[in-house]
């Protein structure tokens, strides 16, 4: 019979693009795959259903996350107020804890109670099914796992689900069949957390992509002469950076291009975007039609605030992971993981602070040494392809094949 996995989201696999790559990847082994993720009733759903669809022979489930029908939602946001006020009054409370996580963390915590299912494996991502992978765990007897893709005491929540969520990672890391970190930085904040240092089986597997996403760069670009600069993300809007060096940017107006992929927010693109000749305004692109475009530009803007929270200092995204496998050179604002991921990578980009009058002088650099950096695009490409999702794959494989044999 084959081995059985059970993999838990709060949100969905459109959403996560993490749990997707874990999903793909044992479904491509032959494993038995079986989802718990939540319907959320948004931009996500038509792609949740080609995931669907996609993957054939996996099994879904989805619970609900809106208001209807009202009782189990008003279940669930009692219960969440209940964890916020009762779980730092309690630290040693998983229980309480998970509640004060999420709302969506009892929800999946009745799924699991209720599943007589068997399985080898369950791997929880997002802290919200921490807790109701470890208890299933526990009721099973069989082991769990954890991804932890940001440093979430350090991001900008409140106080209570900062101290709630360290607790519930404090008790429930060591407990683990294993832990996968997003960034070397998360990892090591993460463990710090626990009271025996360097107890458990702890790895990064990096927010990378296939390396098939990926070509040789085209030598051709949207306008020669001119630097080409890119940014992408699902919606272009503030507290994303791009406000910040717009008035840097405008000094070179004439001499660079900025094109900006993704869903422009109506009050963005006309206060900022709309107005500036030098932004090229794209549109949405799928995943793959993005890697493949991004080879056309010299540049890919990495832009992280390290002070609006501690977790932005600390992660590393699929932005960076992006540029690089493109062979792009990468302007990276100076957080403490973009400035270790330039070090691990050195000749693939530079760092600076968001300061216009910093900012502006290394696109001055860039402008005056374009050349340069075209020139060194195929030796980045070819460097890149040593640390793409292929690599981290065979690391999870290895893991999976250890607990199931």
């Amino acid at each position: 019979m084959s081995p059985g996995i059970l993999l838990l989201t709060t949100t969905n696999l459109a959403c996560n693009p993490r749990c997707l790559k874990e999903v793909r990847l044992l479904h491509s082994m032959g494993v038995k795959v079986t989802v718990v993720a939540f319907d959320l009733h948004n931009w996500t759903t038509e792609k949740e259903r080609e995931l669907n669809g996609e993957l054939k022979g996996v099994n879904f489930h989805y619970l609900e996350s809106g208001r209807r029908p009202f009782i189990p939602w008003l279940r669930a946001s009692v219960e969440e107020r209940i964890g916020r006020l009762a779980g730092p009054l309690f630290p040693s409370n998983a229980f309480l804890s998970a509640l004060a996580v999420s709302k969506r963390s009892g929800p999946l915590l009745r799924w699991v109670r209720k599943e007589r299912n068997s399985y080898d494996l369950v791997i929880a991502h997002n802290p919200g099914a921490f807790y109701a992978a470890a208890h299933l765990s526990h009721r099973m007897g069989i082991p769990f796992a954890l991804d932890i893709e940001d440093y979430h005491p350090g991001e900008g929540n409140g106080r209570a689900e900062r101290q709630c969520v360290g607790y519930l990672m404090r008790m429930l890391m060591e407990r683990s069949a294993y832990c996968s970190f997003a960034s070397p930085l998360i990892m090591r904040y993460s463990q710090n957390l626990l009271h025996t240092a360097g107890k458990g089986d702890f790895f990064v597997v990096n927010n990378s992509f296939p390396l098939a996403e990926f070509q040789l760069p085209r030598k051709e670009g949207p306008a020669g002469k001119k630097l080409q600069l890119v940014w992408f993300s699902q919606f272009i809007d503030y507290g994303r950076g791009l406000e910040k060096i717009f008035p840097a940017l405008d000094r070179f107006a004439g001499e660079i291009e900025l094109t900006l992929f993704g869903t422009a927010r109506d009050t963005f693109f006309r206060n900022e975007m709309r107005d500036r000749e030098y932004i090229r305004y794209a549109g949405s692109l799928s995943q793959k039609e993005l890697h493949l475009e991004l080879g056309r530009y010299d540049a890919g803007l990495a832009l992280e605030d390290g002070t609006v929270d501690q977790n932005r200092n600390l992660c590393l995204t699929n932005k960076i992971w992006s540029y690089l496998q493109a062979g792009l050179y990468i302007v990276a604002t100076n957080t403490d993981a973009q400035q270790l991921f330039l070090q691990e990578h050195p000749g693939h980009g530079i760092s600076t602070s968001l300061s216009v009058d910093v900012f502006a002088e290394r696109i001055s650099g860039l402008i005056r040494d374009k050349e340069t950096i075209r020139a060194g695009k195929p030796d980045r490409y070819e460097a890149a392809a040593r640390v793409s999702w292929d690599h981290d794959a065979k690391v999870l494989q290895e893991r999976w094949s250890k607990i199931l044999s």
